[in-house]
């Protein structure tokens, strides 16, 4: 799902909120990444949707794309702030507005889908963190692989490429008030989920590390007004996603906002 590595191994990414304007008049997807993450992990879907004239912003959230120092600052109401503003702003110039979120990105979309039911069309959501797995035996394999395994790795290059946020050694000390914002936007998204009336797609791969597949349980519970699309990948991780996944999401995404 994002830009590719150079031979090196080494990414020269720039963390920055994106946009492009397509040929079809008055709709936008509007992509909301994770946790950590960054507006570049849309790259490749971005590109999908503009070969079919869709106009798309890549939002990046408060804290994220610069230092730990304000990444550790930023609040979860900041994050949901952000989409709110950026949603009320497009909805003057777009009729039609898509949320795509990553992982707590999903959790964001979902609240901005209720407060805007007029102008959000639906929410692709994926692994949208409901549940998420704390200690796993292959959540600790993961996590070892991105440590110890070669930068040129499919996985670590995967992982690298989804990180918003600087891995500083001040993270280690710095990194858990934002943990707690973002446990305090779970429970809220849980609280008010079954108040969506927006379609949703869910993505949810069976390997991830981070968002439990339980999740689906959550959505499949809660999600009685709405008109909900599960859909379950095999082989990928919470940050890595084969080839062949990546063709099932661009595919689904394109039947979800044709």
């Amino acid at each position: 799902m994002g830009p590719s590595a150079d031979s090196s191994g080494e990414q020269k990414l720039t963390h920055e909120p994106r946009f492009k304007q397509g040929s079809i008049d008055g709709e936008i997807i509007v992509f909301i990444h994770g946790y950590m993450g960054t507006p570049r992990q849309f790259d490749s879907l971005a590109d999908i949707i503009c070969l079919q004239g869709f106009s798309y912003t890549s939002l990046l959230l408060p804290g994220h794309g610069v230092s730990v120092k304000e990444f550790s600052e930023a609040t979860h109401e900041n994050w949901q702030e952000h989409v709110y503003n950026e949603i009320e702003r497009l909805s003057l110039s777009y009729k039609k507005i898509w949320l795509v979120g990553h992982s707590m990105g999903c959790l964001l979309a979902l609240h901005a889908a209720i407060k805007f039911p007029q102008h959000v069309c639906g929410v692709f959501a994926i692994a949208c963190p409901l549940k998420v797995t704390y200690i796993s035996a292959h959540a600790l394999a993961v996590h070892l692989k991105k440590i110890f395994g070669s930068k040129n790795s499919l996985i670590n290059r995967a992982y690298i490429q989804f990180s918003g946020v600087p891995r500083t050694f001040d993270l280690i000390w710095r990194i858990h008030k934002p943990d707690f914002e973002f446990l305090k936007l779970q429970r809220k998204t849980r609280a008010i989920l079954s108040q969506v009336t927006s379609p949703i797609v869910g993505v949810f791969s069976i390997d991830d590390e981070v968002t439990s597949v339980k999740s689906l349980d959550v959505m499949q519970s809660k999600l009685a007004g709405a008109d909900f699309k599960p859909i379950i990948l095999q082989d990928s991780l919470h940050a890595y996603y084969t080839e062949q996944d990546k063709t099932t999401i661009e595919q689904a995404l394109l039947q979800f906002i044709l």
